[in-house]
């Protein structure tokens, strides 16, 4: 009876051991890019109808501009940016710069919309974004959709739209 009891103390702790066994750690998962854009549904970034470019953090700090939207320029094919100095802010249309993509933009009736977090950005006087105003190192990444992207955006976005997504700010403990 001592010999079956111990047989099966050992057997159950046997049993209790092979369920501790630890996972493989050293196991990586790849994941897809995942682009966020107004569509209600998962869409991957290869079905998307849209042209999308992601620029990210990396590319916009190794960049030696202070502006954003010439970092964009230079990293995303079909977007031009004119820039037109200071003296010109918000004073006329035009006067301040254009942003077109694919060669659509920098007038009132073909415009490249300008989101801040999401949130369009229609400064100086006449409603048309200022080139210089943004600056890239408040940026973490910016999503730009090159084309027409009227349907998801409305009437301002018929040459594409340009998605600033800003550094969110580290919170600091105050004694």
């Amino acid at each position: 009876m001592k010999r079956l009891y111990a047989i099966s103390l050992l057997l159950a702790f046997c049993i209790s051991l092979s369920a501790q066994s630890l996972p493989d750690s050293l196991s990586s998962h790849n994941l897809d890019e995942v682009v966020v854009t107004a569509t209600k549904t998962l869409v991957s970034r290869n079905n998307v109808a849209y042209s999308v470019s992601v620029v990210n953090e990396q590319n916009i700090e190794q960049s030696s501009e202070s502006a954003l939207l010439p970092v964009l320029a230079e990293n995303v094919p079909g977007l031009f940016v004119t820039e037109r100095g200071i003296t010109g802010f918000g004073v006329a249309n035009g006067s301040a710069g254009q942003i077109s993509i694919r060669g659509i933009g920098g007038s009132p009736s073909t415009q490249v919309l300008v989101l801040l977090n999401g949130n369009p950005q229609f400064m100086g006087l006449m409603g048309h974004p200022l080139p210089d105003s943004y600056i890239a190192s408040d940026a973490q990444r910016v999503e730009i959709i090159r084309g027409p992207a009227s349907t998801l955006y409305g009437s301002n976005a018929m040459g594409g739209v340009i998605n600033i997504i800003t550094r969110e700010q580290k919170k600091r403990d105050i004694a």
